[in-house]
């Protein structure tokens, strides 16, 4: 024997029915709760896969020196640096000096490098570009950069401070087309550069368009466009990712030893490992997905007050109802049963409508994002789609309880005299 006759469900579904206009506001105030938990979720795990792939694809088995002001730690430096402070101690003979292999077998790899921004021109053409000077060992280091046609510099072209340019297929497409690039000459800072390569596309990381940045030699890119004896970065590659440890310490003895430092507390220079950022980038994302899902979830939590608000008007307006199937022999218990049923079908048809337009508009942000040219990949969490579904039928139970204890407790007679 079925616990809840079908007919009090039918009787509720009837109740709904005749009420569309009031019964589809309810219902609006679950599905946006319901899809705004999916969506934030969605974004939030999204935008962490995003910046995981774009590091992971640099390899776990990398590290980086960079520059930091002494005393301070790297956040500090950071900020400190974008407020116009400058530290100068990081040298090119410093990332030389780790390429000894005698001193550090595990290394496979070292590269020093610095960037800019600045405006390259061919002829009456002129776009923005982002210009990495390195060395010539920098694709060892970032494996994602391919040439497309032509060659990378050597590194007899940087200790000559030649002046050749490999260049992005965006700086290609707009100097010169679909003409081959290689061998052509573009200008930046009315300094002329000789093509000798073009990159594969590679699209946007980190916010920065790769296809729109220029690779020069370093002594070129230091003397020539920028003016300075430093670099920003020392990139490391190491056999294995047991080494790291090892690395670290050997390497920060010998920037010490190269830049005189006898107090740890003094080093201007930082040593991080690919799977440090993993870790700050997982509890970053982590906890501001966490925040946004809750920040969505009280949008629920008022869908659920919603209802409950709905369900006093149709208790008040079926008052007479409600009396009259009383004094034909409803049970209390069955007045009470007819009104909750309301209550979960309106919960649980907002988080069914919910979690359907999540998914479609988390694929329609997924499209957007990737049309301007990110690897956004498209995640939805089940977790969130059940997690939000069950607390919206949750709600519908909780907040459409009173409104149906009120409706069974109804005294008959009373009832039937309310206008």
């Amino acid at each position: 024997m079925s616990i809840i006759n079908p007919k009090i469900i039918k009787l509720a579904y009837i109740g709904l029915k005749a009420n569309k206009t009031r019964t589809a506001l309810s219902v609006l105030g679950i599905v946006i709760g319901v899809a705004a938990v999916i969506i934030i979720v969605s974004v939030g795990q999204g935008l962490k896969a995003l910046v995981v792939n774009q590091i992971n694809s640099f390899g776990s088995n990398l590290i980086s020196v960079q520059v930091k002001i002494p005393g301070s730690d790297l956040g500090n430096s950071a900020r400190s640096r974008a407020e116009g402070i400058v530290v100068t101690t990081l040298k090119g003979d410093d990332a030389v000096a780790m390429r000894d292999r005698r001193v550090f077998p595990y290394i496979e790899a070292v590269s020093g490098y610095t960037s800019s921004m600045d405006v390259a021109k061919y002829e009456e053409k002129e776009k923005k570009v982002f210009i990495l000077a390195s060395d010539s060992f920098y694709p060892a280091i970032d494996g994602q950069m391919k040439i497309d046609s032509g060659r990378f510099f050597t590194e007899d072209e940087n200790s000559a401070v030649a002046r050749v340019i490999v260049i992005g297929g965006d700086v290609a497409k707009k100097f010169f087309g679909s003409e081959n690039a290689v061998g052509r000459s573009i200008k930046i800072k009315q300094v002329s550069f000789k093509v000798v390569g073009v990159l594969k596309s590679r699209g946007i990381m980190f916010g920065i368009n790769m296809d729109e940045m220029v690779v020069v030699p370093l002594l070129t890119g230091q003397k020539m466009l920028l003016g300075i004896d430093y670099i920003m970065e020392i990139g490391i590659k190491i056999s294995d990712e047991a080494f790291i440890p090892q690395a670290r310490s050997e390497i920060a003895k010998l920037m010490r030893q190269r830049h005189h430092i006898a107090d740890p507390k003094n080093d201007d220079f930082e040593i991080v490992a690919v799977s440090q950022i993993l870790d700050i980038v997982n509890s970053v994302t982590g906890a501001i997905s966490l925040l946004l899902g809750l920040l969505a979830a009280i949008s629920l939590l008022v869908g659920g007050v919603g209802i409950m608000n709905i369900m006093l008007v149709i208790v008040t307006e079926r008052t007479k109802e409600i009396g009259l199937r009383k004094a034909l022999g409803a049970k209390q218990k069955d007045i009470l049963i007819q009104f909750v049923l309301e209550a979960i079908l309106i919960s649980v048809l907002g988080g069914v409508i919910g979690i359907v337009m999540g998914i479609m508009v988390s694929l329609a942000i997924t499209y957007a994002i990737n049309s301007f040219g990110f690897a956004w990949p498209y995640v939805i969490s089940v977790e969130a789609i059940l997690i939000s579904f069950f607390v919206a039928a949750f709600f519908g139970i909780v907040f459409g309880w009173y409104p149906a204890k009120k409706a069974a407790g109804l005294n008959p007679i009373e009832a039937l005299r309310f206008e």
